[in-house]
């Protein structure tokens, strides 16, 4: 039974884990400390994270990590996100612990939109920080989409304009179009 971050004593957390309570506080100094490594540890066992580990310099696949956000299958890492928003409403100690997770995040987002922009990926009129910040806000915004909106996630074109939303705003340039094939054209003259 879900019972939320509140509600959840670190005794129930720690005998559902098979540990000890001073056991699980000799990795964790609070509960919020706890939260926060359950959602880094989601986030970093999505598919995209692993690829962007691997090129941690590519602006263009922030796109790519907010549409797997999105994904029916990370719905999990969705309502954890809602449970960490809720308990630093709460509490000031785990509202501290997220926001230097985000600064981290935002770190990073930031670094790969310098990147790109040191290779000419993305458009140069971009501050880095405010765009790396609100990234952090929609996808932190998303995290509501289950509870508002849950037939937009099996929506392809919702899919499509959240893509083309965070590739408008990183100023991501297009790649050239695939050539078209070579039909010959039908001309019809009339006489």
């Amino acid at each position: 039974m879900l019972k939320g971050f509140d509600a959840t004593s670190v005794d129930e957390i720690a005998r559902r884990a098979g540990l000890t309570v001073g056991a699980l506080y000799r990795h964790f100094n609070a509960k919020g400390e706890l939260l926060l490594d359950v959602i880094r540890r989601a986030l970093t066992s999505l598919p995209i994270a692993r690829h962007m580990r691997r090129d941690s310099g590519r602006a263009d696949l922030l796109p790519e990590m907010v549409l797997l956000y999105m994904a029916p299958t990370s719905q999990p890492l969705r309502r954890l996100v809602i449970e960490l928003h809720t308990a630093a409403s709460r509490d000031a100690a785990v509202a501290r612990l997220f926001r230097d997770f985000s600064e981290r995040m935002a770190g990073d987002t930031r670094s790969r939109i310098e990147t790109g922009l040191a290779q000419g990926t993305l458009e140069a009129n971009l501050d880095p920080d405010l765009a790396a910040r609100f990234l952090m806000v929609l996808i932190a915004g998303l995290a509501h989409v289950d509870t508002l909106y849950p037939r937009l996630l099996a929506n392809p074109g919702w899919r499509d304009l959240v893509m083309k939303i965070v590739a408008t705003l990183l100023g991501i340039k297009s790649r050239a179009p695939a050539p078209r094939s070579t039909r010959k054209r039908r001309q019809s003259t009339k006489t």
